[in-house]
């Protein structure tokens, strides 16, 4: 039952973060002043739409590893759709650090607020809180990747079989009584 509600959990996790990444993206590419396009939203407009594609990989694979510890269960399949998962995810948490939440990111911003007036300081503000949001989530995604791993490591352990063949002599005299050599 908890692997089944920690891979719901990361779906869910998933899910809200991609649900904020679209409000950026709608903030970048519907919100901003028309008056006098700047190269930092086009640019920043474009790096949101990259990332956007590799979380919904990321998204797409915990989505079938959560179908997979359903029932029945399908420990090899869970588990290698949580590997997918978490190779997306890694990818996306490195472009967006790189790529949309870096600190020349911020300064770019942040002049263009500085330098465009009041509308282009509004839609910054809205970007960078919509930015913040989205690293918190990031955050909770890798949180819930560890819990997702930690339950179907105690799954695995659990369900592990040990065999121990404690009848060695009874097979002796099974294979004597045959016509076999003994001793």
């Amino acid at each position: 039952m908890a692997l089944q509600k920690s891979f719901c959990d990361l779906c869910s996790r998933l899910q809200e973060l991609q649900e904020v990444l679209e409000a950026v993206n709608t903030t970048v590419e519907e919100d901003r002043p028309r008056r006098k396009d700047v190269v930092v939203a086009s640019s920043l407009a474009d790096a949101v739409l990259a990332v956007r594609g590799i979380l919904e990989e990321s998204r797409a694979a915990a989505n079938e590893a959560c179908e997979a510890v359903g029932h029945p269960l399908d420990v090899d399949r869970a588990r290698r759709a949580l590997i997918t998962c978490q190779e997306r995810f890694h990818r996306f948490t490195a472009e967006f650090s790189r790529d949309l939440a870096s600190y020349d990111r911020m300064v770019d911003l942040a002049s263009v607020a500085q330098e465009r007036g009041r509308d282009w300081a509004s839609w910054v503000q809205v970007v960078k809180q919509g930015l913040e949001q989205c690293q918190a989530l990031v955050e909770d995604g890798r949180e819930a990747l560890f819990l997702c791993w930690q339950d179907l490591a105690e799954r695995l352990g659990t369900a592990s079989v040990s065999v121990r063949n404690t009848s060695i002599g009874q097979l002796a005299k099974d294979f004597d009584r045959r016509g076999g050599l003994k001793g």
